[in-house]
């Protein structure tokens, strides 16, 4: 990740340059002290009006960029948690940032105060993406959201009641097995491959298709992705002085913008395609569930129901589903491909309860899930030890509250640190040792979820993929396991080292494994 450090300067330049025609009335570097100074003074009066909770000294105007820019921040505020207790405040420019620490904090700020943190960070890059706050995952604890959310989830529960799942999964993962086959047993980089197994899980369950390893619009959209992850990892000065995003944007800003039409347009051309060929007694797919809820509003001539169901709606609904289903599943995998190989012994427990469950002649099934904790709880343990969303989706007060005894003025952001949860040795003993046992119980079956585990979040925010990405990831992971012995090549120590680290995501960097079939 760019060092914040140089995201700021690099910003200031970019203002320095944007009031350059103005030099003949005013000197840039007059003007970037007025702004300064006003912004300063501003932020002292708001922040000696509340009692916020303590947290590292900021800056003037630059906050605590040097505790932002860490590539290990999420761990950095846990060891903050020693000084300011579980929950303290950091500041992006002026801008205060509540971070939650434990999860009887979470557990507050999620469940007990019920809505009262569930609206979400809000600024000029996510307006962007959201298409000024007209999806699920960003958009604010609204009516339009709660509309959005009860579409989603029925259409979720309704795919989960037939096979389409089970089968989208075995069509997608028989390509996976073919491309591992191929490999004849030499070392290989497994990412794309995982890649392609969940886009076409999430395309068969979006939009009925599936692709192949080579396809150009398959390699461009995960290139574009991967590109627009990297680049919001890094931050934007417009997030700091939001007027930027609309008079003078930076080539940050214009790229991400960009990056993000491209996945707009493959989003909108699937559901023109979609809404052409639409059958009103036929749903083929989630793309039909979304359409059906509009035919049907039209149908009831509801002007308001409609005006919530507009196609920036339905798109920003998909783009939901689609790319925040395939980023978390396809990080997950790629670290639990690491994990397993550097843990024989866990890969052969896992692989003799498969086979005492399936036997060798047929491949896993969703019904097979209750007879493999084991492997179930390999997965959990997973997504413990490498949690990808670490700080999650930010938080933002609705109304002025309180936490912990402190103030949190409505608008403040809160954000739950998840890896520090998942690491907190009140709750998980050795929690740097990889050990899927800890999520069963004296018998060996999987036991209660554990209190501080908490990877798809709580109340009224939890992830709406839960339902699903809980029986998708297992089931991958079980066929991947039915299938081969996954190693590291000779001689090779594991490199837990990671790609994406901070606020956005925490995904592993590239690594070489053999991917042996069983016999």
């Amino acid at each position: 990740m760019e060092n914040l450090k140089d995201q700021l300067e690099d910003g200031f330049q970019h203002l320095k340059e944007m009031l350059e025609p103005m030099q003949k009335y005013v000197t840039p570097t007059s003007a970037l002290v007025g702004l300064g100074a006003g912004l300063t003074v501003y932020w002292l009066i708001k922040r000696n009006k509340y009692k916020l909770p303590p947290g590292p000294t900021p800056l003037p105007l630059l906050g605590n960029y040097s505790l932002l820019a860490s590539s290990n921040l999420m761990a950095d505020c846990e060891k903050l948690t020693e000084k300011f207790g579980p929950v303290f405040t950091m500041y992006m420019g002026t801008m205060p940032m509540v971070v939650v620490n434990t999860i009887e904090t979470a557990t507050d700020v999620l469940v007990k105060s019920k809505a009262d943190f569930a609206d979400r960070f809000q600024s000029a890059s996510v307006e962007m993406f959201s298409d000024g706050g007209k999806d699920i995952a960003f958009s604010n604890y609204t009516d339009t959201w709660k509309l959005h959310r009860k579409i989603a989830g029925s259409a979720l529960r309704t795919y989960l009641k037939g096979n389409q799942l089970e089968e989208a999964i075995h069509g997608s993962m028989s390509k996976i097995i073919k491309l591992f086959d191929d490999t004849k047993g030499e070392p290989v980089v497994p990412h794309t491959f995982i890649d392609l197994g969940v886009f076409n899980i999430l395309c068969a369950f979006c939009f009925q298709k599936v692709y192949n390893v080579d396809d150009p619009k398959f390699k461009h959209l995960v290139d574009v992705d991967n590109q627009l992850l990297a680049i919001f990892g890094s931050g934007f000065i417009e997030d700091l002085i939001p007027v930027l995003a609309k008079i003078w944007p930076s080539k940050r800003f214009t790229k991400a913008t960009q990056l993000s039409a491209e996945l707009f347009q493959f989003i909108e051309e699937e559901l023109l395609e979609h809404r052409q060929s639409f059958d009103d007694g036929f749903q083929r797919d989630f793309t039909d569930t979304l359409i059906q809820a509009r035919v049907q509003a039209e149908n009831e001539e509801d002007t308001n129901l409609l005006s919530q169901l507009t196609d920036v709606h339905l798109k920003q609904t998909l783009i939901d589903i689609f790319f925040a289903g395939i980023d978390t599943t396809r990080f997950t995998l790629q670290w639990f491909f690491l994990y397993i190989a550097a843990n024989p012994k866990v890969q052969k427990q896992a692989q003799m309860e498969i086979d005492e469950a399936v036997g060798r002649d047929r491949l896993p099934g969703l019904d097979d899930r209750p007879a493999m904790p084991y492997t179930e709880a390999v997965l959990h343990e997973t997504m413990r030890i490498a949690t990808v969303a670490p700080f999650g989706l930010a938080h933002a007060a609705r109304i002025d509250t309180k936490l912990c005894g402190y103030d949190i003025p409505k608008g403040t952001t809160v954000m739950i640190n998840h890896w520090a949860l998942h690491n907190d040795p009140r709750h998980w003993k050795d929690p740097k040792t990889f050990d899927p046992k800890r999520f069963l119980d004296s018998d060996g079956n999987l036991g209660p979820k554990p209190v501080s585990w908490l990877p798809f979040s709580a109340g009224r925010r939890v992830c709406l993929g839960e339902s699903i990405a809980k029986p998708e990831l297992h089931l991958i992971c079980a066929i991947l396991l039915h299938q081969f012995d996954i190693m590291l090549p000779p001689g090779v120590i594991p490199d837990y080292k990671t790609d994406l680290c901070g606020i956005i995501g925490y995904n592993v960097g590239e690594y070489k494994v053999i991917v042996k079939k069983r016999l």
